[in-house]
């Protein structure tokens, strides 16, 4: 008789038990393996993309233009003297809490918000992008101005530095406000609140879509190192026996040194939370920008396709 297969006997119970023990075994193996071998793929990636080559810095003209023309004009500029003066409006109007319900006065505690922080941040980097426009407005009316010429230089570099800070802090001190500082108990959605805590992020996107300065992905850094130093400022600030302008000990709830260990988790998840935001920022330039090259390859394969058909109805008209 030809030998039957394993299917047609009755197997005992314990030989049942060992051969699905070995095949649990064998599927956690494998599940275990293809996990690591995931996780080592993700780690080689990431290690490539930290210690690959520093990119190339970007152009002098980059700082200097926006981002859908390849020269400086007139609306630009103005467009730059409106973001600058839109920040020092909101600067004006928090020292002295214009459009507040219920001004508190205390205008000597200003420096101690991260909200003022990221205001004078704002304000700096909006007026180093109108330095650098306007004076690349002047040199252009020379008949000898080169675009070549633009370098990138040491204002150049710290234009960079605060406008990847300030637009990474914007949205990160208007999402924390609305989602773990707002108590409607104490603080009023008036005309001050939404110009401190919702303007801020809307200049910085709006700037995003306009202006070409780059983001990238290796900065992201940068903003948590000033949120780090204003961490330490609170600190200091709390040892002193610093209060806030309603009199609490704290300068935010959230940020109570009183209770150090909740609070290093809350800095902690504040920081990582910068990280992402910076990330997120990168990715909708990165979207931004192929789409902006998709509508340009576009017109230029619809501006060939009208030549190509007006040579050929020429060519057809001299035929004839």
């Amino acid at each position: 008789m030809p030998p039957q297969s394993i299917d047609t006997y009755e197997c005992s119970p314990e030989l049942l038990s060992i051969v699905d023990n070995r095949t649990k075994i064998s599927l956690r193996g494998s599940s275990r393996g293809r996990r690591a071998m995931v996780n080592n793929i993700w780690c080689r990636k990431l290690s490539h993309i930290w210690h690959q080559k520093t990119p190339e810095p970007p152009h002098g003209r980059a700082f200097s233009e926006p981002r859908y023309q390849p020269h400086l004009s007139r609306w630009y500029l103005c467009y730059r003297w409106l973001i600058s003066l839109a920040w020092l409006t909101i600067i004006i109007c928090s020292i002295f809490e214009l459009g507040s319900s219920k001004p508190l006065g205390k205008s000597h505690l200003w420096p101690i918000y991260l909200t003022n922080w990221d205001l004078a941040l704002g304000f700096t980097q909006s007026l180093l992008g109108l330095y650098l426009v306007a004076r690349r407005w002047q040199l252009q009316k020379s008949p000898d101005f080169d675009i070549i010429s633009l370098k990138y230089g040491k204002t150049e570099k710290i234009y960079w530095f605060f406008y990847t800070v300030t637009s990474t802090l914007a949205i990160g001190v208007t999402c924390t406000y609305w989602g773990a500082v707002y108590d409607s108990k104490i603080h009023q959605v008036d005309l001050l609140n939404i110009m401190l805590h919702v303007c801020n992020s809307i200049l910085m996107i709006i700037d995003l879509l306009v202006a070409r300065i780059p983001l990238r992905f290796r900065h992201c850094w940068w903003c948590p190192t000033v949120a780090i130093c204003y961490l330490i400022f609170t600190i200091v600030y709390h040892s002193a026996g610093g209060l806030d302008k309603q009199g609490n000990p704290c300068i935010y709830k959230v940020l109570n040194w009183s209770e150090p260990g909740k609070t290093i988790i809350v800095c902690l998840g504040g920081l990582t939370f910068l990280i992402v935001v910076h990330c997120l920022l990168c990715y909708v330039a990165q979207i931004r920008d192929r789409l902006y090259e998709g509508s340009q390859k576009y017109v230029k394969d619809e501006s060939e396709g009208a030549e190509n058909d007006l040579s050929l109805k020429v060519k057809s008209s001299e035929v004839v």
